[in-house]
């Protein structure tokens, strides 16, 4: 058996990322990774089973990342919309932080398909607290849209296209501005308009980087 190297590893979940950002998810081959990452043909093999095996792994590793301290940061708000908007602020902050995990993981919401029922199911756990969040808000009355598919595309669509538009053109997003999209999508959805998040609430989430 050969000697698994931790380095060669990370070469490796680089290259798939990258290839992932520039070719799609689809693109990917253990021939294209090992190329990129500059390592023999057979050495991602060492890693990882298979693509499923790897694009699995990788996925549980990057939502664990993304999900970490989700419910400390809705326990900063005092309301249920300052609740709502810190949970988004999180993942727009994970989004700048880690652009090209944000794309891995946006290609596998698309292509569950390419990874195991396992990894799929404890990727969904994780991200638990938003999804009671939510039901907690319409079970509360506070949002004008009760479909929780609706609520969810609205909450986190238009920051994600903004950062995906940004990436396609070579340019950066910052958080301040992801900050104007995600109070605009609380506010969006709140039925009581004296309840919408205001401007200077975005010292909220600078409290919780």
């Amino acid at each position: 058996m050969r000697k698994r190297d931790d380095q060669k590893r990370q070469l490796i979940e680089q290259a798939v990322l990258v290839i992932t950002k520039e070719e799609g998810i689809q693109g990917l081959s253990f021939g294209k990774i090992a190329k990129h990452a500059q390592v023999s043909s057979g050495t991602p093999y060492v890693y990882f089973k298979d693509k499923t095996d790897m694009l699995s792994k990788m996925f549980l590793r990057i939502k664990n990342l993304f999900d970490a301290n989700l419910t400390s940061d809705i326990d900063k708000g005092q309301t249920i919309a300052d609740q709502i908007y810190l949970a988004v602020m999180h993942f727009a902050r994970m989004y700048v932080n880690y652009p090209l995990e944000a794309v891995f993981l946006t290609a596998i919401r698309a292509n569950p398909e390419l990874i195991d029922e396992n990894a799929l199911r404890v990727g969904n756990e994780s991200a638990k607290p938003l999804e009671q969040l939510v039901d907690r808000a319409i079970e509360q009355h506070a949002l004008n849209i009760t479909n929780l598919d609706y609520v969810t595309v609205l909450l986190f669509g238009p920051f994600i296209m903004l950062v995906q538009e940004r990436l396609s053109a070579k340019q950066t997003v910052t958080l301040s501005e992801l900050e104007a999209v995600v109070r605009n999508s609380v506010n969006g959805i709140l039925k009581d308009l004296n309840c919408q998040i205001k401007c200077n609430t975005k010292n909220l989430f600078l409290e919780v980087v």
